[in-house]
């Protein structure tokens, strides 16, 4: 009966892990079936890497389940080794007296307590995979990427203003029921193998040697085949978060990560992401030989110094370009009273964002940092030097940081506050001083039009020249359209609706209108600029933070699209001194203060990674170039990072005919990179020392 028992216990666990196995490869296979079939077109089913996708995705799904599985089984033994010694216990003790009885006790507590216990583990396995799964599908749908670091937004935002936008636009309560139901699936997996042990389980004090080496051999088999399984692979080193790509199309390496190791991945990074390690001057050297210096300084200008013009510097909310390619004047207006603006400025369009969200963006525009935790975490007292605000609060400016959402998002006030800018004016403030505003106020903020409205009374009684940093937020979840604005002609071109199920465009449809709005709002601040003495001294820019979320990408052509975002730019007659303007030259965040600083500020020192006056003469080609988290970009073409290889750009520049793209499409071949291979891992390092060196040399 002993043998028996020991046996049974052993195929018991046995089976309850296939079972387990069984049923979470399928949710994970399910999963990538429902995003392949939501976000892939139809016509890449057939491209190289689809089935490599399958293959690298089922081995990502191994090493989730192989690590549930090792736990599980790990912990089965442990068990099954305490109720052993237990029940020995008893045994030992003759069954009688007070130290039985407590053995006794013991003994049926924890039997009691590793029923539950593994069956609530049970339970957990399903819930926990189909949560996974229905967060990395909405993760990807919002962000164009697999789920990384951008996550812990919902810990470090305002965490009750982004659960209540989740509830209105996700449905919480079918992924709840979805999650629940599946927990029961595995409960249920794991109690079937039980019910068919009808030989109640005993003890016997006598170890058999051929019942030991037997159950141990099944569970070591077994440990090792899941070790196995979690790595993901035979070879030295698991499959980690930087060599798990197999396709230069980032859409099949993003789908083939399982979400539970994205999330890992991700947890690494954040955590890592929360301290800063003291540079190394040396290498920082080395760097700036083989890449480019960290430290410019503008021109002398004598009439800068006796004219410095106001300057307005105005990020965007979603203001993508993979949205404005779908303008149409007479009947997909997208521009409103801004169109007259970029037809007679200076627009950037083959122009990206540093990052993919409006924290990362954010602080990688204005402070230069790759971390954007900078404002919330040990750093955050820390005044980084040459910095926008300081750089134009030490040129004389008065210096203020302007938002329509609230001013501790992400601790933007207290940090602007830190960094040099003398007053900040947020969604609060702005209620308080437009008593109007509350009535359209959602979680995130007011209608942007108050932020302008502010900006323009500022610079209208301003006494000294004022620098204006504006983040808008209208174009946000959950998308409340300001009762005051009547929507113009919309109605989507072909090429936009025949990639739109129904569901999608209907969808689509308020973001549109709020992009809209966001853009005619801008448009009437520029109307009031320039029918005013503001027009002859005051610079005006803007840029999107990000793409439109709601609008998904064409993997084949819109591996720059995705991720672009105009640089608009208006400079009075009298200061567009000796400009170069190209609207097919290439750029990204990083160049946009760069710019600002040379039309506005004489002999300023400034620190910038890679980045130039966009209106300059082209004398050094090492900063032709844009970079984003996700792609970077120059003359020759497009590169996903990462991917190893680049795109031809399949317009060379901007022209008649491919304006309606704005020349951001891509020809399908790839080729592999040469002289520019290492650009990107240097790029990225030198971007990490110069934040650092900023911190240790903060003064």
């Amino acid at each position: 009966m002993t043998n028996t028992t020991t046996k049974t216990l052993s195929y018991t666990t046995l089976f309850q892990t296939l079972l387990f196995i069984i049923i979470l490869l399928i949710i994970c296979s399910s999963a990538r079936a429902i995003m392949v079939a939501h976000f892939i077109p139809e016509e890449l089913f057939t491209h190289k890497d689809f089935y490599a996708m399958w293959i690298m995705g089922f081995k990502l799904d191994m090493r989730s389940i192989g690590i549930a599985m090792l736990v599980f089984v790990g912990l089965k033994l442990i068990a099954f080794i305490i109720e052993s010694m237990l029940k020995i216990s008893v045994k030992l003790s003759g069954g009688r007296g007070v130290t039985s009885r407590v053995f006794v006790a013991l003994n049926s507590f924890f039997s009691s307590f590793s029923r539950f216990f593994f069956s609530f583990y049970a339970f957990l396995l399903g819930f926990i995979f189909i949560v996974a799964a229905f967060v990395n599908f909405y993760y990807f749908q919002t962000y164009g990427n697999k789920i990384d670091i951008f996550i812990f937004g919902l810990k470090d935002d305002d965490t009750f203003a982004i659960l209540s936008i989740m509830w209105h636009d996700y449905p919480l309560v079918w992924g709840i029921l979805m999650s629940l139901l599946c927990g029961i699936i595995t409960l249920f997996a794991y109690k079937i193998p039980l019910k068919y042990n009808t030989i109640k389980e005993r003890l016997n004090t006598t170890f058999n040697a051929i019942k030991l080496f037997i159950y141990g051999t099944i569970h070591f088999c077994l440990i090792i085949l899941l070790i196995i399984a979690a790595r993901g692979t035979l070879g030295t080193f698991p499959i980690k978060a930087d060599n798990f790509h197999i396709s230069t199309l980032p859409i099949f390496n993003h789908i083939a990560t399982n979400p539970l190791m994205a999330f890992e991945w991700a947890l690494k990074d954040y955590r890592n992401n929360a301290t800063f390690e003291e540079p190394n001057i040396e290498r920082g050297k080395e760097l700036q030989e083989r890449l480019f210096p960290l430290f410019h300084t503008t021109a002398d200008s004598a009439f800068l110094k006796e004219n410095p013009p106001h300057v307005v510097l105005n990020v965007m909310e979603s203001f993508g370009i993979n949205a404005l390619v779908h303008d149409r004047k007479d009947t997909n207006d997208l521009l409103g009273s801004l169109r007259k603006h970029f037809e007679s400025d200076f627009v950037f369009y083959r122009f990206l964002s540093a990052a993919d969200g409006t924290a990362p963006s954010f602080v990688a525009l204005f402070f230069e940092s790759p971390n954007e935790q900078i404002t919330l975490g040990s750093y955050k007292n820390i005044k980084l030097p040459y910095n926008p605000f300081s750089i134009y609060a030490d040129s004389g400016y008065e210096v203020f940081y302007i938002t329509s959402g609230y001013g501790q998002w992400q601790g933007l006030e207290d940090y602007t506050k830190t960094q040099g800018a003398h007053k900040v004016y947020d969604a609060l403030t702005l209620m308080e001083k437009y008593p109007e505003s509350k009535q359209d106020s959602n979680s995130w903020g007011v209608p942007d039009e108050y932020v302008y409205r502010l900006a323009f009374e500022i610079l209208s009684s301003a006494t000294k020249p004022t620098f204006i940093a504006i983040l808008t937020t209208s174009n946000h979840p959950p998308h409340l359209l300001p009762h005051t604005f009547s929507p113009m002609p919309l109605s989507f071109p072909s090429e936009l609706a025949d990639k739109l199920t129904q569901k999608q465009q209907e969808n689509l449809i308020l973001p549109i209108k709020l992009y809209q709005y966001a853009n005619n709002a801008f448009g009437d601040f520029m109307d009031r600029i320039k029918q005013s003495n503001l027009a002859k001294n005051t610079i005006i820019s803007a840029t999107g933070d990000h793409r439109l979320r709601n609008l998904g990408p064409n993997p084949n052509t819109d591996k720059a699209l995705n991720f672009s975002v105009p640089f608009y730019i208006y400079i009075p007659q009298a200061y567009q001194i000796n400009l170069h303007y190209n609207p097919s030259r290439v750029g990204s965040h990083k160049d946009i203060l760069p710019t600002l600083y040379a039309l506005s500020l004489s002999n300023a020192t400034y620190m910038s990674v890679g980045g130039r006056n966009m209106l300059g003469k082209v004398d050094k080609k090492q900063y032709e170039f844009g970079f984003n988290r996700s792609v970077w970009i120059d003359d020759n073409g497009i590169y996903p990072t990462q991917a190893g290889v680049g795109y031809l750009w399949k317009d060379k520049e901007i022209n008649t005919d491919s304006k309606k793209a704005f020349g951001l499409h891509a020809l399908d071949e790839s080729f592999l990179l040469q002289d520019n291979k290492d650009f990107e891992n240097l790029y990225r390092e030198l971007f990490n020392y110069s934040i650092s060196w900023r911190i240790y040399n903060a003064k």
